[in-house]
């Protein structure tokens, strides 16, 4: 992936798209684009594959749309993010399949799950380079966002118990917070003074 980014990072370069200074920064997003894209597709696949692709769909977009204020742990490797991100999706399976027998746990879940990321917000990851101003408006931004989403979420479980695209939504908001408390246990938060 890294070879490939790069590759195209430096024809951008040569054909004058962008300038020599700019290479690393965009080899890295060309990277980050290409596991998204691939990461999503095995996703897909997968989702095909077990017959849960709205399912799994709902999971992912959850998911996402907190991650991305959020944060949350990340691995080492391109090929640890894909093996997990691929884990985490289908673990969604047997797990709102067993969840959905117990609607009054999952709703538990999702007000702790909640509660975790507003106190939380987000977190200062070590690969990007956030001002305390950008830090502070992430925090919000994902405060406000699970302020919004969190409610939203328990009020369908609570109209539609029997949905199996909720405990789906619900279990996005559940594993984001269990990112979170990862970064956190494992101390691999950058603190706002430290270099990145």
């Amino acid at each position: 992936m890294e070879y490939i980014s790069t590759y195209l990072a430096d024809r951008m370069c040569r054909n004058d798209i962008i300038k020599e200074d700019d290479v690393k920064f965009y080899a890295y997003s060309i990277q980050l684009m290409l596991e998204r894209v691939i990461g999503f597709t095995l996703i897909g696949i997968f989702a095909l594959v077990f017959k849960a692709f709205f399912e799994i769909a709902v999971f992912t977009i959850t998911f996402s749309v907190i991650r991305t204020s959020s944060d949350g742990i990340h691995c080492k490797t391109s090929i640890g993010c894909f093996i997990a991100s691929v884990l985490t999706a289908l673990s969604t399976i047997p797990v709102s399949n067993w969840l959905i027998n117990y609607p009054f746990l999952c709703m538990a879940s999702v007000v702790l799950s909640a509660g975790i990321i507003f106190y939380i917000g987000t977190i200062r990851d070590p690969n990007m380079d956030l001002s305390d101003i950008e830090f502070i408006h992430l925090k919000k931004r994902s405060r406000i966002g699970i302020s919004i989403l969190g409610p939203i979420i328990l009020g369908l479980l609570l109209i539609f118990p029997d949905n199996h695209l909720v405990y789906y939504a619900a279990l996005g908001v559940f594993f984001n917070a269990l990112s979170l408390i990862a970064v956190k246990l494992l101390k691999r938060e950058v603190s706002n003074n430290e270099e990145t």
